[in-house]
């Protein structure tokens, strides 16, 4: 798979698993990195733990975000599901 046209699809989990936050991304790195920020803005606070903790890598722009929207849209136990899939524990 190209690097140059994959798409990254992510999930934060705070400490808890309190709060989840589905993301999509070309660089995931930077993309998380702010993702963090805008979280920790949101929430007035200085530094909220956010893992990641679900990455799926997608090959189109279409793709990642029907992928993205239909996980938004599923329930909150298959959401726990998917992430137990790649991330027990």
């Amino acid at each position: 798979m190209d690097c140059m046209n994959s798409y990254y699809l992510y999930i934060l989990s705070s400490r808890h698993h309190r709060h989840v936050t589905i993301g999509v991304t070309a660089d995931l790195s930077h993309g998380v990195t702010t993702h963090r920020s805008l979280i920790n803005r949101r929430l007035k606070k200085t530094h909220v733990l956010q893992k990641l903790v679900y990455v799926e890598l997608l090959n189109s722009v279409d793709e990642v975000v029907e992928r993205e929207i239909s996980i938004k849209r599923a329930p909150r136990r298959q959401i726990n599901k998917l992430v137990e899939s790649v991330n027990p524990g």
